[in-house]
C-alpha cells in the first residue's frame, strides 16, 4: 500500500528532499533560537535580579551588624559618636530593604522571608537597642547581663533570618545559573542533533538520487548504447522515475519500429528476389506452356464455331482454360489472381448460352455484384447457373428463361425460372445444387409457378 504513496517522478522526489532539508533548517533555527533566548532570559534575570539581590542582602546584613556594633560601643563609652554607625546602618538597612522588595516582587517566598527579617529587626530595635540607648542617655547604670543576653538573642534571630534570606537568594541564583547552563547545553544538543539529522538526510538524498537517477540512467544508457551498436534484439527496459522511464519507452518504441522496418525491408528484398526469379521462369515458359495453352484455346474457339451443337461445352472449356492461364500467370509473377466480377461472369455465361438455347434469356442483376465478394463466387455461381439450366432442360424446351441474380447485406441469391417439361427437373443435378449450397452454408429449393419450374440457390456473404 505504501508503494502507491511514493512519488514516481524524479522531480517530486527532489522536491521532497529539498523541502525536508528546508524544514530541518527551520526547525533547527527555531529550536536553537528559542533555547538561546531562554538561556539569555535566565542569564538576564540572574544579572538584573538575583545578583543585585545578593549584594543588597549582604549590605543589609552588614548594616545590621554596624547598627549592633555602634549600639554596643555607645553603651560602653556613652560617646554619641559611637552611635553614628547605628544611624548610618539604620538608613542603609531601610534603603536595602526597599531595594530587595523591588527586586523580589515576583518571588513570594523571598518576600515572606524578607518580611520575617524586617519583623526580627523591628523586635531587636524596639525591644533592645532603642531602650538600651535611651537608658544610657538618661544616665542609667546601663544594661544588665540579662538585658544584654536578651538583646544578643534577639539580634541572633535577626542575623539568622538575614542569613536564611541570603541563602535563599544564593540558591535562586545557583538555580538560575544552572538553568541557563542547561538551556545552553540543550541548544547545543539540538543544534548537534539537527546537524546529524541533516547529515543523515544528505546521505539519504545521495542514496535516493543514486537509486532513482544514477542507476536507472546508467542502465538506460548502457541499453541504448547496445542498441546503437547494432544489438537491435536487446530490449530497452523503461524502469526508474517517470522521466527516465519515458525516455526508455521512447527508445524501445524506436527500436521496435526499426526492427519492423528492417523486417519489412527484408520481406521486400525477398519478394523482389522472388519476382526476379519468377520473371526468369516466366521468360522460359512464355514461349512454351502459356503460348501452347493460348493455341489450344484458339483451336477450341474454332471448333465451337464449326460445331454449334458443342458450342456450350466448348465455351465452358475455353473459359476454364482462360482461368487456368490467369492462375498460371499469377503463380509465376507472385500476384493475386485477378478474376472477373460476379456480375460480369454471369453476363458472359448468359451471352455464351444464347447461341445454345436459341432464345435470349432475361437476366436481372440486383445489388453490388462487383465488390467485396469472395473470389470463389465468381467461379461457383456461373457453374451453378449452368447446372440449374441443365436441370430444368432449358436447352431442349426452347421457351423463355428468366435468370435473376441478387445480393443484399447477408446473401447472394440465384433464381432460375424456365418452362417445365414432362420429366421434371433432373433430380441428380438438383441434389448436386443443394450439396454445393450446403458446402458454403447456404441452401437450394425447387418450386413451380404457372407451369414453370423455379430453382432458387443462395449462399451467405
Amino acid at each position: 500500500m505504501l508503494s502507491h504513496l511514493r512519488p514516481r517522478t524524479l522531480r517530486w522526489r527532489v522536491y521532497l528532499l529539498v523541502w525536508a532539508l528546508l524544514v530541518l533548517v527551520l526547525v533547527t533555527a527555531a529550536a536553537a533560537t528559542l533555547t538561546w533566548l531562554h538561556a539569555s532570559d535566565i542569564g538576564a534575570h540572574v544579572r538584573t535580579v538575583f545578583r543585585p539581590a545578593q549584594q543588597s542582602v549582604a549590605e543589609l546584613g552588614k548594616s545590621y551588624v554596624d547598627m549592633e556594633s555602634g549600639e554596643r560601643g555607645f553603651l560602653l563609652t556613652r560617646d554619641e559618636s559611637f552611635l553614628q554607625p547605628y544611624v548610618d546602618g539604620q538608613a542603609d538597612a531601610a534603603r536595602q530593604t526597599q531595594e530587595l522588595r523591588r527586586l523580589l516582587t515576583e518571588d513570594p517566598v523571598s518576600l515572606g522571608m524578607l518580611d520575617g527579617v524586617d519583623a526580627a529587626f523591628s523586635r531587636w530595635q524596639s525591644g533592645s537597642a532603642m531602650p538600651e540607648i535611651a537608658s544610657a542617655r538618661a544616665g542609667g547604670s546601663g544594661a544588665t547581663v540579662a538585658d544584654l543576653a536578651t538583646s544578643k538573642e534577639t539580634f541572633d534571630v535577626l542575623r539568622t533570618r538575614t542569613t536564611e534570606l541570603q541563602g535563599r537568594i544564593s540558591d535562586l541564583t545557583a538555580v538560575g545559573l544552572e538553568s541557563a547552563t542547561s538551556a545552553q547545553a540543550t541548544a547545543r544538543t539540538v543544534t548537534i542533533t539537527c546537524a546529524l539529522v541533516a547529515l543523515v538526510l544528505g546521505a539519504a538524498t545521495i542514496l535516493i538520487l543514486r537509486r532513482s537517477l544514477a542507476l536507472p540512467l546508467t542502465r538506460l544508457v548502457g541499453q541504448v548504447r547496445r542498441v546503437a551498436d547494432g544489438e537491435l534484439g536487446a530490449r530497452v527496459d523503461p524502469a526508474g522515475p517517470d522521466e527516465v522511464a519515458e525516455v526508455g519507452r521512447a527508445v524501445e518504441t524506436m527500436r521496435a519500429r526499426t526492427l519492423a522496418e528492417i523486417e519489412l525491408t527484408a520481406q521486400k528484398s525477398q519478394q523482389l528476389a522472388r519476382l526476379e526469379e519468377t520473371d526468369r521462369i516466366a521468360r522460359e515458359l512464355g514461349d512454351t506452356v502459356i503460348k501452347r495453352l493460348f493455341a489450344i484455346g484458339l483451336n477450341l474457339q474454332s471448333g465451337a464455331a464449326r460445331h454449334p451443337g458443342a458450342r456450350v461445352l466448348l465455351t465452358r472449356t475455353i473459359a476454364d482454360l482462360d482461368q487456368a492461364i490467369n492462375r498460371l500467370r499469377g503463380a509465376l509473377y507472385g500476384q493475386i489472381v485477378v478474376t472477373e466480377s460476379l456480375g460480369i461472369a454471369v453476363q458472359n455465361l448468359v451471352d455464351d448460352l444464347e447461341n445454345g438455347l436459341g432464345v435470349v434469356p432475361e437476366l436481372v442483376l440486383t445489388g453490388d455484384l462487383d465488390h467485396d465478394l469472395p473470389e470463389w463466387l465468381a467461379v461457383e455461381v456461373p457453374g451453378v447457373l449452368g447446372d440449374a439450366l441443365r436441370a430444368v432442360g432449358s436447352a431442349n424446351s426452347g421457351g423463355p428463361v428468366e435468370i435473376a441474380l441478387s445480393r443484399d447485406d447477408f446473401q447472394v441469391r440465384l433464381r432460375v425460372r424456365a418452362p417445365a417439361h414432362g420429366g421434371g427437373p433432373d433430380q441428380r443435378l438438383v441434389a448436386e445444387l443443394l450439396e454445393r449450397a450446403l458446402l458454403h452454408g447456404g441452401g437450394s429449393e425447387v418450386g413451380h409457378e404457372e407451369e414453370r419450374v423455379v430453382i432458387q440457390w443462395w449462399v451467405p456473404v
